[in-house]
């Protein structure tokens, strides 16, 4: 089991699969394994990276310092320098979306192309989420804080089928495994903190939105607009109008690489085959001239 290491943290990352290198950044209390059904269809077409950063899963939880996006960004690279990978591509969801975008902002070089959840910052919305979680985690423990993001992120109606129930059994265990209570609340008051506003605006990689389309997120009674699908890709685009969107219709919004594995795969490895077909005819047009 590799790990880096930071001047701030001990850094746990795996390397497996085949091709060009694909960087994987789940959600705060998921991390990896947000992305496990995805891992089979994936590896057959690229070098796939997974990677934990300051606070969560497999790295170290000290509080040396305080977490910030920004040494998470500096987290990832320090991760590719010890894999030995100069430049990936970059597919990020949920809270992990804004390490990916940051990323791809402040590390241009070395981002081949970004597939992104549309987040853009932490409104007054966002932060009352963020508030939410850890009082729900606190009073009623980790394994109860899946349970609630299960009931907004996953489509309605598989909430209490048997897949929804299996699902729930599974996610408690990579909650309790990732998180923990002494270090959450830092966590998510690193993400409250957050806006890509002048980073989007600046993105210079191919970029692709990807979401689902189903969940309680989208029911403006729940008062949950700021993380709906139609508030979030707007105001994207409105900073960055010549992204591709794809959209996995009828999956769980950030779930969706969890409620449908190998649509969202497809997607993912159907758009790095493009962005590769279009940076391969630009060297050859360049050579010509």
């Amino acid at each position: 089991m590799p790990y880096a290491r930071s001047d701030r943290a001990r850094l746990w990352y795996e390397v497996s699969g085949e091709g060009p290198p694909l960087v994987l950044i789940g959600g705060f209390a998921l991390v990896d394994r947000q992305f496990e059904f995805c891992d089979p269809y994936l590896r057959k077409h690229h070098t796939i990276i997974h990677w934990h950063y300051q606070g969560v899963g497999k790295s170290d939880w000290s509080m040396t310092a305080p977490y910030t996006l920004e040494g998470w960004v500096d987290d990832l690279r320090v991760v590719l320098d010890a894999a030995g990978i100069e430049k990936a591509a970059v597919w990020c969801t949920s809270t992990g979306a804004a390490i990916g975008t940051r990323f791809a902002s402040k590390y241009p070089q070395r981002t081949s192309a970004l597939i992104t959840y549309p987040w853009v910052r932490s409104d007054a919305g966002w932060r009352d989420i963020f508030k939410a979680s850890y009082e729900v985690a606190r009073v009623f423990g980790i394994k109860q804080l899946s349970r609630l993001y299960a009931g907004v992120v996953l489509p309605p109606a598989l909430l209490y089928s048997k897949a929804g129930v299996a699902y729930e059994k599974w996610a408690k265990l990579r909650y309790e495994e990732n998180v923990n209570i002494a270090t959450i609340k830092e966590v998510l008051g690193a993400y409250s903190a957050v806006d890509l506003t002048a980073d989007v605006r600046g993105l210079r990689c191919p970029t692709m939105l990807l979401m689902g389309n189903e969940s309680a997120l989208n029911d403006k009674r729940d008062r949950m607009e700021a993380a709906a699908y139609d508030t979030l890709m707007r105001e994207f685009r409105a900073l960055k109008d010549d992204v591709e969107v794809t959209t996995i219709r009828g999956a769980g919004s950030t779930y969706c690489m969890i409620t449908k594995p190998r649509e969202c795969s497809e997607a993912v490895i159907r758009y790095l085959e493009k962005v590769r077909r279009t940076a391969t005819r630009r060297k050859t047009a360049q050579r010509r001239t």
